[in-house]
């Protein structure tokens, strides 16, 4: 090999020097190449040891080698660059440094206890604090009732309820559940199909008496019609049947963003309104109400599919608290 560097005209020396100099980068890169460690592992050993004085009583007590527990506490010591413990063959105890060190990570390791049983806990018996939010009228009607029963169920649950008839950003704001009416238009949360709805046209028999039921959508112009106000807006009534679609922006006296009272109006003969199937089915099967146009479906936009969903961020799918929370709501709620 050296003949053959000899005859391509480079020399002994040469080749020497630069092997040299690659040894020396190499031997200087390991020294300075900053040190992994697991501080919370090493620190657990190292308050086992503080206590207990002796590296053999913490090994046995962690189910560790002796050389372990001895390589730990090194480690801790040459990553913080401080002598924590002063040794001898029959004498073990903390240094100035370790005494300090020792004071101010004992918060630390406590709290980590705490979070760590929690978790537990939490696997075993879903607890603390959980936000619900959704649309007045449909917690009043089917979220109200379920409430002791999941009290009774998950009892360490603090649940915080928010009724809101307007828009709700659960990834600005502090709720972890919402429920949906309609489509869900955000791909970004994920939505349990909990039932379908249907929107219906609705009127008092008295109503209808006075000033006669209308028999194609066009004739609601004639009409005194109770529409849904949102953010402000009444939007235009979509009619569909097989193979055709109509719209109508329909007025009357009366406008409002809550259906609760729009229900109410309705009952009290003073127009037709457009409700949800589930909101109006007791007012429906005694009478008190009469569905309009039931010939034709009725939606609040462009879109058939009309739907109920509970929907959370996909970063909230593992906590438990949540998932008992959906299971359960889906469960009662299904239709």
């Amino acid at each position: 090999m050296f003949l053959f560097l000899m005859i391509i005209g480079i020399k002994l020396e040469t080749v020497l020097l630069f092997l040299q100099k690659y040894v020396y980068s190499k031997i200087h890169l390991t020294a300075n190449k900053p040190m992994t460690i697991n501080y919370f592992y090493a620190l657990t050993i190292f308050h086992h040891v503080a206590n207990t004085n002796s590296f053999t009583a913490t090994a046995s007590q962690l189910g560790l080698a002796v050389s372990s527990v001895t390589r730990q506490i090194d480690n801790l010591e040459q990553s913080l660059q401080v002598k924590l413990l002063n040794r001898s063959t029959r004498h073990l105890d903390l240094t100035h440094a370790g005494m300090r060190y020792l004071q101010q990570t004992e918060p630390i390791l406590a709290e980590l206890q705490q979070v760590n049983e929690a978790i537990k806990e939490e696997q075993i018996e879903p607890q603390g604090r959980l936000c619900l939010t959704f649309p007045s009228s449909y917690g009043i009607e089917k979220i109200a009732p379920l409430l002791a029963e999941f009290a009774h169920l998950y009892p360490k649950i603090e649940l915080e309820l928010f009724a809101s008839d307007e828009f709700v950003d659960l990834f600005n704001e502090k709720y972890d559940v919402g429920v949906r009416l309609g489509r869900v238009e955000d791909d970004r949360l994920v939505a349990k199909f909990i039932a379908s709805q249907q929107r219906l046209l609705c009127a008092s028999p008295d109503y209808l008496r006075l000033h006669g039921t209308p028999q194609t959508p066009s004739q609601l112009a004639e009409h005194n019609c109770l529409p849904f106000m949102y953010q402000g807006y009444a939007s235009k009534w979509y009619f569909h049947q097989t193979g055709k679609t109509q719209s109508l922006r329909v007025t009357g006296n009366l406008m409002g963003n809550n259906i609760e009272m729009l229900k109410q109006a309705t009952l009290d003969g003073q127009g037709i309104s457009h409700l949800p199937n589930w909101l109006i089915e007791k007012a429906l099967q005694s009478g008190a109400l009469v569905q309009v146009l039931s010939d034709w479906q009725v939606t609040p936009s462009l879109a058939t599919d009309d739907g109920i969903y509970l929907v959370y961020p996909p970063t909230s799918r593992n906590v438990v608290k949540i998932g008992v929370l959906v299971n359960f709501l889906a469960q009662r709620l299904i239709g």
